[in-house]
């Protein structure tokens, strides 16, 4: 159980911390705390693995100041875009991550509230079978700081998964949705990037649309 440390309240409102699935998920706003003080709180939760949000060159490994294999946790970084529709292959693999990666887990992003609130939503969704309209509430302004403006990715594809309404979301993630993806990629309805923040023209005709790293 977590201690002192992470229980305090002005932790929770500083670094926008927030329990996901207790114990065994929490989400945080990477970019409120130190180095120090983010390894002070992976401790202190007993993290065992993470999930970094964020773009490549923003990301922990690529800044190399944590030493997640000293620390005995499980680092894994994937761009879930939240300004626009997310690429199916950072969703595959964030899907595949959800059900393998051991727990505790801790999701985050710079500030902790879009990307994170959106991969929180598909936590609460997938893991805890929340239904989506319970598990879209980890995209609320209060307490999480979430903003709709900008970052519309999460609604989309929520309307998306309402109007296919499928039996099972993680086949649904794997089969359909890279095909309904790419058609909106060749209709100009969405601008796929790398993680790197780089634009990928791509078409229906691309053939290793769902290759592409972001």
């Amino acid at each position: 159980m977590p201690g002192k440390l992470v229980n305090k309240w002005y932790q929770r409102v500083r670094f926008n911390l927030h329990p996901l699935d207790p114990p065994r998920a929490w989400r945080i706003a990477r970019g409120a705390c130190s180095s120090v003080r983010f390894q002070a709180i992976l401790l202190e939760l007993g993290i065992r693995s993470v999930i970094d949000l964020r773009r490549t060159g923003s990301s922990d490994q690529q800044a190399g100041f944590i030493n997640f294999d000293c620390l005995r946790i499980e680092y894994h970084n994937i761009h879930l875009r939240s300004s626009d529709l997310p690429h199916p292959q950072a969703l595959r693999q964030f899907v595949q991550i959800l059900d393998q990666a051991p727990r505790p887990l801790l999701l985050y992003c710079k500030r902790g509230k879009d990307k994170t609130g959106f991969g929180s939503a598909l936590y609460r969704h997938l893991v805890c079978e929340d239904p989506i309209d319970v598990a879209w509430q980890q995209l609320r302004y209060i307490p999480y700081g979430h903003r709709r403006l900008k970052h519309g990715g999460p609604y989309w594809f929520r309307k998306l998964v309402e109007e296919a309404a499928p039996a099972d979301l993680r086949t649904w993630i794997w089969q359909e949705y890279p095909r309904i993806f790419a058609e909106r990629v060749a209709r100009g309805e969405v601008t796929p990037i790398t993680s790197l923040g780089e634009k990928l023209p791509l078409s229906l005709e691309e053939p290793d649309l769902e290759a592409q790293s972001l």
